[in-house]
């Protein structure tokens, strides 16, 4: 009697675990279907409102007139409040600052750690895994700056890190002296990685997710140099050095 019912509770035990992993799957199948679907619904609005999407390098040899040189302007303020979080390989989202190529290469939901991972991911390693904006955006990599038409309302609709620096403008860190729990800032949290068509979502959802995440504000001074590199990007020179 015992034997029958140590047998009756295995099968009902297996049938659940199988028909709990069959919802989880069609969950996670579901929500891609539906991620992927806003998504190309917004690129397809960004387009109409902006022209052809079209990855593109920014290095020039010569920076014309009157435009912000990256280097002397840009690069000391990324450095000093930017790196800190983004100079690494397992950055936030991917974006790694360090460097123009880092930047060129934007930004990607997929984390470079995941103990979870039953297999190998593929590769994104700056310089080596792909050379050109064109060739991440096929690893699934997106933009952080504007690669729609090269007009002043597209650099800061379409820019992510323009976007991203006007949101902490508008939302500054709460008063407090201390943090609220809001903020995860764990190793292992969940990424919230704002693309350029569904970033009014992210800004609904995230009011404080502004950058520098967690941070005090930038000072006027560096706030008007990022904004004003992150909407001209386009025109950036070699490094001199």
């Amino acid at each position: 009697m015992l034997h029958n019912l140590e047998k009756f509770f295995q099968i009902r035990t297996k049938s659940y675990s199988r028909n709990q992993m069959k919802l989880r799957t069609m969950f996670w199948l579901s929500a891609i279907v539906i991620f992927t679907g806003c998504s190309t619904v917004g690129i397809i609005e960004m387009e109409e409102r902006f022209g052809p999407e079209n990855p593109r390098q920014r290095l020039v040899d010569r920076l014309p007139p009157n435009t912000i040189d990256y280097w002397a302007d840009v690069k000391p303020v990324v450095e000093k409040r930017c790196v800190v979080c983004h100079a690494c390989s397992d950055a936030p989202c991917q974006l790694k600052m360090s460097s123009i190529e880092g930047i060129e290469r934007g930004a990607s939901q997929t984390k470079v750690y995941n103990p979870a991972r039953p297999k190998h991911a593929p590769m994104s390693r700056l310089y080596q895994d792909a050379q050109t904006p064109a060739q991440w955006r096929n690893k699934g990599f997106f933009p952080v700056l504007n690669e729609f038409d090269d007009t002043p309302m597209a650099n800061r609709e379409a820019g992510v890190m323009y976007r991203l620096l006007r949101l902490k403008q508008d939302n500054p860190l709460p008063s407090e002296k201390q943090l609220p729990e809001s903020f995860d800032l764990s190793l292992n949290r969940d990424q919230f990685c704002a693309r350029p068509e569904t970033f009014d979502n992210y800004a609904r959802k995230h009011p404080l997710g502004g950058m520098p995440y967690a941070l005090p504000a930038k000072s006027d001074a560096e706030e008007y140099m990022l904004m004003r590199g992150s909407k001209r990007a386009r025109i950036i020179r070699p490094d001199p050095l």
